[in-house]
């Protein structure tokens, strides 16, 4: 289980792809909290549970950073 921690804009279907991200890499998503946006901006933490069939975490990691919108994304916790 790896928990990230990422702020992000908050924007119509943003959470959506990032999950779809999460998705493509074949992780399974555990939890999801996120925060009420202050400024427009909104914390969101996600526990995602790393399976067998899960392709590459820094890369998926590396993926969601990118995303237009994401300020910032730290891996906080893995079991």
């Amino acid at each position: 289980t790896v928990t990230l921690v990422t702020q992000m804009i908050d924007e119509p279907g943003l959470l959506s792809d990032l999950l779809h991200i999460v998705a493509d890499y074949r992780a399974n998503i555990l939890t999801i909290h996120q925060s009420i946006p202050l400024n427009g901006v909104a914390t969101l933490t996600l526990s995602v549970e790393v399976l067998s069939t899960t392709g590459n975490l820094s890369e998926m990691v590396a993926k969601i950073e990118e995303k237009e919108g994401v300020h910032y994304l730290k891996i906080v916790g893995r079991e």
